[in-house]
């Protein structure tokens, strides 16, 4: 039995994801606003609960709430009496740390998960950083149940997943920003929006797939493979560079770092 603590879209898309792929797990699921967990409830066949003390049954807690109501949330659940020395918590949540989960709920066995948005098509990447008193057979199997809407990566320290969190959990609004760009500079050519639109999610589709079926090449050879000396596209590739989107890249993801860093101090 695994006890959903926030019902929120994130939190649904993994309780889809892990209903369809494992359907004899059985769900609970609380959130204040009672109608988002009996929606949740009704679409893998599980129990919506009115309050956190209805979880006591549940082996797993996965807890989807923000991290600025973890301190209360932490309250809430030990004033409802719930046993949880021996529960398994997952938590979604970013920037607390597996030490800050363990001191503020009295537990030791804690898998942190930061999947992101393409979760919710099953085709999302999450990290898994589980603790050490868990055992390898529940490694595994937690793994398993997040490879059913994930590709998943474990992480084997807390330093290294809030780092990763910012290119993985993060990217996809990089992604869109660079789309973004895309389709301005289709617009400015004349095409209408929507049309530039998927014109340029076509491209991102086209060029993922192609990067997954030809992962033995380097991502060079691959742009090798588009671009020709004295052609068009080389031209492109050269302001690029000499407009170091690599070096903008890292200054983007130093900064993304650093504030994970400020909230980590703040919240554990």
């Amino acid at each position: 039995m695994i006890g959903v603590i926030g019902c929120g879209n994130m939190a649904s898309a993994i309780v889809f994801g892990i209903h369809g792929g494992y359907s004899d797990v059985k769900f609970q699921t609380y959130n204040p606003t009672k109608s988002k967990a009996k929606d949740l409830a009704a679409k893998v066949k599980g129990e919506a609960v009115d309050s956190l003390d209805e979880l006591k049954s549940a082996q797993t807690l996965l807890i989807g709430v923000k991290p600025q109501k973890f301190d209360e949330l932490a309250a809430q659940l030990l004033e409802a009496g719930i046993d949880l020395k021996d529960k398994h918590i997952i938590s979604m949540m970013a920037s607390i740390s597996i030490d800050a989960i363990k001191r503020k709920l009295g537990v030791s066995k804690v898998t942190r998960v930061m999947p992101n948005t393409p979760i919710f098509y099953g085709k999302g990447v999450s990290l898994i950083l589980h603790s050490d008193e868990l055992s390898d057979e529940t490694k595994e199997t937690i793994n398993n149940y997040f490879k059913a809407c994930s590709e998943v990566f474990e992480i084997d320290s807390e330093k290294t997943f809030d780092e990763v969190t910012t290119v993985t959990g993060s990217g996809p609004a990089y992604v869109y920003l660079f789309a973004e760009s895309f389709v301005n500079k289709l617009k400015s050519f004349g095409i209408e929006e929507k049309v530039a639109q998927k014109m340029v999610t076509g491209l991102f589709e086209g060029s993922s797939l192609l990067m997954r079926e030809n992962a033995e090449d380097s991502l060079q050879s691959m742009i090798d493979k588009v671009t020709s000396k004295g052609g068009v596209t080389i031209e492109a590739v050269k302001k690029y560079r000499e407009h170091e989107l690599e070096k903008i890249t890292s200054i983007a993801l130093d900064s993304a770092v650093n504030r994970s860093g400020e909230l980590s101090n703040e919240f554990n």
